[in-house]
């Protein structure tokens, strides 16, 4: 009993030294089916799909541990042609450590498209957003209050209570793609906001930036063609995806293979050639990714689990798990087919 009690306090511990108590220190989200929710890691994606498009999507993070993740999210973007550009917006809602702290965010989205070249085109986003953080004391237990061997016997001086934060975050995005290869750069937290609750020391966010792109090889000589019924399409997709955020980085690097409805694949995150700490030489992997996907018409759904094969294994956290559902609206006036961005994906414009 008491060894549960203790594991539970080392979690619980671990997560707020991480958050320096009052101080927020904390890295991004971060989601391992990241190319289904395009308009997160960069605004560039809006209206990129040339349709209304709406994405839910759940990350559930080592359900095993109290201090477990689980992150909801939802987003909505269209394309006005008029004007050459993508507006969208998203909804974030984030809780770590059984709901102790938590935070949601609403961002808009903004998208311009150039056509660099007959082979080549490149899109701009911004991206405005507000951000609210809760830090909950209500209910926290703390090392100092427990008596081996008579338990818990409370008492201490411990911050009590909720406190809560509220600040505005912009960021900006690049995509330039072609029929099979696409890259994108994007920085979030430009303007490195202040994420320190009241009464802390002042706390900057470290400015995040990713870098994604891919190749699609393509394994049938039909041509797919946006906005054709009777599309098919078979092919494999290597794909990267970089992060770099303070003192921490991270790269998902992998393939996924399309045949007709059906998707399969699988990512290796983790940089094998870096250390955590120099000092105890603790590898730098974190998880292999493995995804399924189908799609029904206008609808496609994903789900991916994260097999964890870092240190913290020992600990039992369970792996994470991914779910998505993506609807593309087609429009009912016939368009002439556009070149379609190669990014991961299982539906047909």
């Amino acid at each position: 009993m008491f060894s549960k009690i203790y594991l539970r306090i080392f979690i619980l511990t671990a997560l707020f030294t991480s958050f320096g108590y009052n101080n927020a220190y904390s890295q991004d989200i971060q989601f391992s089916q990241f190319y289904a929710v395009p308009l997160y890691h960069n605004p560039a994606f809006a209206g990129s799909v040339h349709a209304p498009r709406g994405i839910v999507h759940t990350r559930l993070q080592w359900l095993g541990l109290d201090a477990n993740y689980k992150t909801y999210y939802a987003s909505g973007d269209t394309y006005l042609d008029k004007y050459k550009s993508g507006i969208g917006f998203q909804v974030l809602h984030d809780i770590q450590g059984s709901s102790v702290y938590a935070s949601t965010q609403f961002s808009f989205l903004y998208s311009y498209e150039i056509p660099v070249s007959k082979k080549f085109t490149a899109r701009l986003g911004l991206q405005a957003s507000g951000i609210q953080r809760t830090l909950d004391y209500t209910g926290l237990r703390y090392p100092s209050q427990f008596d081996d061997p008579n338990g818990y016997k409370g008492g201490g001086t411990h911050p009590t209570g909720i406190q809560s934060q509220l600040y505005a975050d912009v960021g900006a995005g690049t995509v330039v793609y072609s029929d099979r290869i696409w890259g994108g750069f994007s920085v979030e937290h430009l303007n490195t906001p202040v994420q320190s609750f009241a009464g802390a020391t002042k706390d900057n966010l470290p400015m995040n930036f990713q870098l994604t792109g891919g190749y699609k090889i393509p394994l049938s000589q039909r041509k797919y063609l946006a906005y054709t019924e009777d599309a098919t399409e078979i092919s494999i997709t290597p794909t990267f995806h970089y992060k770099s955020q303070g003192k921490s980085d991270q790269l998902d690097l992998g393939l996924y293979g399309m045949y007709n409805q059906l998707m399969a694949g699988v990512w290796y995150r983790g940089i094998p050639v870096k250390h955590y700490d120099n000092n105890y030489k603790i590898p730098n992997r974190e998880s292999v990714v493995f995804l399924v996907g189908w799609m029904y018409k206008t609808w496609s759904f994903g789900y991916s689990y994260d097999l964890t094969i870092s240190k913290l294994t020992a600990a039992g956290p369970g792996g994470s798990h991914e779910f998505n559902i993506t609807y593309i609206h087609k429009p009912v006036k016939k368009h002439k087919p556009m070149r379609r961005l190669p990014c991961p994906s299982f539906y047909k414009h």
